[in-house]
């Protein structure tokens, strides 16, 4: 019976981990939305001098791993969704593991990991986007300022 109580309380908190990283990797998608607007402020700003050109030009370069972060996001986000829509049980995480598998998209190293880990590394991509935002942010301030 404690056992049985066990594995609610388990399962119920995997479903909880699940919303709360599908909500935390919408919110990354907006983020990084406004990384790469950060970055267009800053060529544009940019353009006029040639001192302000570097950091307009750095903040362009941060783009393209915002651009693949943005892609991971929306996967993860997809991907979650469908988590917290169903059941996030162990075979579940099986099938997610072989579809993730069969494209390529994962080493078989990383496959059979416990959904925190999972949420963990999704939070991870959240955190990157977040910096690169702060990042191209100050880069198109210092294109104000060097402008």
């Amino acid at each position: 019976m404690a056992a049985d109580r066990d594995a609610d309380v388990v399962q119920g908190t995997d479903a909880w981990i699940v919303h709360a990283v599908t909500g935390a990797l919408a919110g990354a998608a907006w983020i990084g939305a406004a990384g790469l607007a950060f970055a267009m402020l800053a060529a544009w700003l940019g353009a006029d001098t040639a001192i302000s050109r570097w950091p307009a030009a750095l903040a362009l370069l941060l783009a393209l791993p915002q651009l693949w972060l943005l892609l991971r996001v929306a996967i993860d986000q997809r991907l979650f969704g469908a988590l917290a829509a169903g059941a996030p049980d162990q075979p579940e995480l099986a099938r997610l593991d072989a579809a993730l598998l069969e494209l390529g998209w994962m080493p078989a190293a990383r496959a059979a990991r416990p959904l925190p880990q999972r949420a963990r590394g999704a939070l991870r991509l959240v955190r990157a986007s977040a910096v690169l935002t702060v990042c191209q942010l100050l880069l198109a301030l210092l294109s104000l300022i060097l402008r």
